[in-house]
């Protein structure tokens, strides 16, 4: 397999493929956003492929400069699901974000707090959600975040062979910036002000 960044012109196409069925439409942002954030420099794209056919795509936020990123959108095409796919995209991600920004150290993954679920079954799913991520060399932080009301808890990945930034709590706070500095880069004023909150878990 292999991992490549996406055109805005393969993007395009994935988008309107994939993303419009792989993510609910108030979790998608629309296509001219995404394109021009690629066009600013702010998000890139990429695509794991095997035999030039899609099994993988992925969205990062990466602001110029910043240590850490966000893994805005991470999706395994539906039929190649639960086939280890997912395992390969991370054995692959950390060299391509580190060949496209050398002074990056890591990135974010935001997924939905298991606390905040509405019954059982989204628990569990969210249980899941969690697991893979840990399963794939990401650890849960000691950070929470609340954007447009829903609530999230934070995990990074480190990208050797830079050292990973400890998870103690002398260390939350160069995290807590660092997610921050993202959030500050991804948003409008008026919504970072209003819509964004980020605390530490005690």
């Amino acid at each position: 397999m292999n991992l490549k960044e996406l055109s805005p012109q393969e993007f395009t196409t994935i988008y309107k493929t994939y993303m419009t069925k792989d993510f609910p439409p108030d979790e998608l942002k629309p296509l001219e956003r995404m394109l021009y954030t690629m066009q600013t420099g702010l998000s890139s794209a990429f695509g794991l492929y095997e035999n030039d056919e899609l099994r993988a795509y992925a969205v990062f936020i990466v602001p110029e400069g910043k240590p850490y990123g966000l893994l805005d959108y991470l999706a395994v095409v539906r039929q190649y699901r639960a086939t280890g796919i997912g395992h390969h995209f991370f054995t692959l991600i950390g060299d391509a974000l580190k060949e496209k920004y050398p002074w990056l150290e890591g990135f974010f993954i935001e997924t939905e707090n298991i606390d905040y679920a509405k019954d059982e079954t989204e628990r569990e799913t969210r249980r899941r959600r969690i697991a893979f991520y840990e399963k794939n060399g990401c650890e849960k932080t000691r950070l929470g975040s609340r954007l447009f009301g829903v609530t999230y808890t934070i995990l990074q990945y480190t990208i050797n062979p830079n050292p990973p930034i400890p998870i103690g709590k002398a260390e939350t706070k160069t995290l807590y910036d660092a997610l921050d500095a993202v959030y500050l880069a991804m948003f409008k004023k008026h919504h970072y002000e209003n819509e964004v909150s980020l605390w530490v878990v005690d």
